[in-house]
This record gives C-alpha cells, structure tokens and sequence, in this order.
C-alpha cells in the first residue's frame, strides 16, 4: 500500500458537526484536538500509563494523544508517534516522530531504529478516509485495524497492552476474537467524548503473549 498524505488513514471524517461541546473545550484549553479528553477518560478508568513507560502510538496526527502520553510518561519514557502526516512542537524527550505509513513492509524496521526495545503499550486512534458507502467503509476499517494489530505485534514486549478504536460492524466479532487470541484480556469501551452519532468503540487488550513467529 503506497505512502503519503493522500492515502492515509487519519481520524474519523464523517459528516458530522465538529464544533461540539468538546471541540470548543480543546480551543480553550489549547488541545490539539478534541480526541485527547477521549484518552484521558480511558486513562481514568484504566490507568494505561505510567512514568518511564514506553508507548508506541498509530496515526498520532496531530498530536494530541502524543502529549497527554507524553505529560504522564515525563523525560524518561519514549512516545513514538507514527503518522503519514508530520508533526511538529512537540516536546523532545519524551517524543519521538516518524513519517511513515503502518501498512509498509519497513516500518518495523525504522521503529527499531529509533526505538528498539519492546514497547510497554500500543494504541490507534486511526480511521480510514471513508467513502460514505457503508460495507466499503467497514471493510476499510476492519483492513486498517488488522494492519495495527500486526504491527502491534511486532513491537509489544510480552504482558504488552493494545488499545484500538473499531467501528460497529458485522465482522467485529471475528477482529475480537484476534485480538483474544494474542491477549490474556479484552475490554471493550465509549468515551463520553465520543460522538453520539458515531459508530466507534474502543478496544483495550492487556496480557500480551506472543507466539514463535511474532
């Protein structure tokens, strides 16, 4: 699957009204985007994060996941935020940036390079570019949920922890039990801040175990 901005995956795009309660918040606050008080919910009821943890995050544009990340993993852990889009302002430690697409044969590769110890946690807060056609939209999805998974894969250390947004849809079930296949444990959840018109879920699978070919 080629590379670039244009044929990325990015977050959820379809019509609906962005400026929400929310939307408004994150402009006062200063957030990079309405999708960090959706993390910082499942932080609450999770505690995904810890000092010096090491977090590798997928389709991190624009960025803020990276630094609610970033502001609990302080100085001496690692953030690496993977996106097709770059980034910038970040602060460095904890954030590491890399311009690439989840799908390319040679990411594993360039995240070892900056990064190559096993990551404590992975989490995907990615859509795909939708079409508006339903069972297109879904297949789309599902394809870009099991490119994280196998990516995630590659990178947790065993005990690892994956957090992914999903969208309803009749094959979920099958991507679940994926997911239980590898994990010791799967929670499925709604951020308040998740929009009512939405389809979205998000998926936390703790007790990562790897097999021989991971």
């Amino acid at each position: 699957m080629p590379t670039g901005a244009n044929h990325g995956y990015r977050r959820n795009t379809m019509g609906f009204n962005r400026k929400d309660g929310f939307y408004h918040r994150a402009k006062r606050e200063g957030k990079r985007s309405r999708a960090a008080y959706k993390l910082e919910e499942l932080h609450r009821r999770y505690r995904l994060f810890t000092p010096s943890a090491r977090i590798l995050e997928l389709g991190a544009a624009p960025g803020g996941w990276t630094e609610f990340i970033a502001g609990i993993v302080g100085r001496r852990g690692l953030v690496v935020g993977l996106d097709l889009l770059p980034m910038a302002g970040l602060p460095t430690p904890p954030c590491r940036l890399l311009q690439a697409d989840i799908t390319a044969t040679d990411s594993p590769e360039r995240i070892r390079e900056i990064a190559p110890h096993p990551f404590d946690g992975v989490v995907s807060d990615m859509a795909p570019n939708l079409t508006g056609i339903r069972t297109t939209d879904e297949a789309r999805a599902l394809e870009v949920d099991r490119a994280a998974l196998a990516l995630a894969r590659t990178v947790l250390r065993p005990g690892g922890f994956f957090l992914i947004k999903v969208f309803q849809s009749p094959d979920l079930a099958a991507f679940k039990d994926e997911l239980c296949a590898r994990f010791d444990g799967l929670t499925a959840t709604r951020p308040e801040a998740s929009r009512k018109s939405s389809a979205e879920l998000y998926l936390l699978a703790r007790g990562f175990q790897p097999d021989a070919q991971d």
